[in-house]
């Protein structure tokens, strides 16, 4: 179940992501290795074919990856703060709805306690502590949280002894600007392409649209050389227009690295369409823009095509996650970030406690979010995809709680990516996705 052959070009490509194999046969030798897997006997193929594969063993040896213990002890070494719940834009399919909520900003005692904990845990583990700055609302909106927390790790640790990162909408005055571009050593823009798609999508809460504005931030970014990449949501506005962005963005800033995310229905796109892309569309467009990309020296990127596995998890909620709401709850989801979100049920886990002054973790719960992987999704074995996509984001799968039995509505999308990734592969086209 975990080698595949799909045909291809009067062959066929044999993927087996396990071993990180993937290579162009023809017929009868796709043939002899199916034999070769049902039988184990090595006298089934021809002796040229063993010795141009290097072997067989890589048929054999591959095994899936185990997985730790669920109850294992709690250590995380990286925190991401949502240090508030307001936003200057009103983007139309943001999923936490900000800035339509009671204004909420976390306090110090909060992300002091947050960067105690994971000092403590790098310093036993060796590793420099992760603090990063993201969503739920625009996180330079609480700029003295910013300012002081970033003060604060530095001081417990050190320039060196910390990794910064922040995703901004990038709508700010310039002297923040010229703060985020010379505290952080690379940055995630919100950015949804040229002038009308971005104003469409990304507008201020009064209506005019924010290009103009972010366009300025980027221009801080350049001039001081600082990396960033550039993160646009996909609409049926630029569903079809993904390669234009492409070149919309090489040719219009100094970015070259680029992630395509396709809109699905949650807040407020929610109430406003109701409804995500097509599938088959997004996966055709993509892969165009993402050939765009690379013949002009650039990469593309979307969540659920990775070939570098195998990932027993699409992201870090099997891990050992720890981000932190304005109000102190530790959720395992960048995208449930409030307790009026019916998921926050299965993805909250602890919360800071102020008589204790630090966090507690509910264990259990925990252990049920890190049991969250593709080993323990039946509808994934057999599929192409299940080592790469990890049987995708829990959150898409549009569900109001954990479901391992429900299918993502991105299943078909991330199969048809896979695949296509893998044609550029044995084509010798596909530098930046390594087997």
């Amino acid at each position: 179940t975990n080698v595949f052959a799909v045909p291809h070009d009067g062959g066929y490509i044999v993927y087996a992501p396990l071993a990180g194999r993937v290579m162009h046969a023809n017929g009868e030798c796709v043939a002899q290795l199916k034999r070769y897997v049902e039988t184990r006997d090595p006298g089934v193929v021809d002796e040229a074919v063993a010795r141009r594969l290097g072997g067989l063993s890589w048929l054999d040896d591959a095994a899936e990856p185990v997985p730790l213990p669920f109850d294992r002890h709690y250590h995380p070494t990286a925190v991401t703060l949502f240090l508030t719940n307001r936003c200057n834009l009103r983007c139309t399919y943001c999923y936490a709805e900000a800035g339509e909520f009671e204004a909420r900003e976390m306090a110090p005692e909060v992300y002091r306690a947050a960067i105690d904990l994971v000092a403590r845990n790098a310093r036993r583990a060796g590793c420099p502590v992760g603090v990063g700055f993201h969503g739920g609302g625009e996180p330079t909106l609480a700029w003295h949280a910013l300012t002081g927390a970033v003060e604060y790790v530095r001081s417990v640790v050190g320039d060196r002894g910390v990794s910064l990162a922040i995703a901004t909408n990038g709508v700010m005055s310039r002297d923040r600007a010229e703060f985020v571009a010379t505290t952080f050593p690379t940055v995630t823009l919100s950015l949804d392409g040229t002038a009308d798609g971005q104003n469409e999508q990304r507008p201020f809460p009064d209506g005019p649209g924010s290009f103009d504005a972010v366009m300025s931030f980027v221009e801080v970014l350049e001039r001081h050389g600082t990396p960033f990449v550039i993160r646009s949501t996909v609409t049926e506005h630029s569903l079809e227009r993904q390669a234009e962005l492409v070149d919309f963005f090489i040719d219009h800033t100094k970015c070259r690295q680029f992630h395509f995310e396709p809109v699905f229905d949650a807040g407020r796109r929610h109430r406003t369409v109701g409804r995500s892309v097509s599938s088959i569309s997004f996966a055709e467009s993509f892969m165009a823009a993402f050939d765009r990309a690379s013949e002009r020296g650039a990469r593309l990127r979307y969540s659920a095509a990775r070939l570098g596995g195998p990932f027993l998890s699409f992201c870090g909620v099997a891990q050992d996650p720890l981000s932190v709401t304005p109000d102190g709850d530790v959720t395992a989801c960048f995208e449930v970030c409030r307790r009026g979100n019916p998921l926050s049920k299965s993805f909250f886990f602890g919360r800071y406690e102020p008589q204790q002054g630090r966090f507690v973790i509910d264990m259990e719960r925990l252990a049920s979010l890190r049991s969250v992987i593709v080993v323990n999704k039946p509808l994934c074995d057999g599929c192409i995809a299940r080592w790469s996509c990890s049987g995708d984001c829990p959150v898409k799968t549009g569900g109001t709680v954990l479901d391992f039995e429900r299918p993502s509505p991105r299943c078909s999308m991330n199969r048809a990516i896979t695949k296509d990734l893998l044609v550029r592969a044995v084509e010798g086209r596909l530098c930046h996705y390594p087997l």
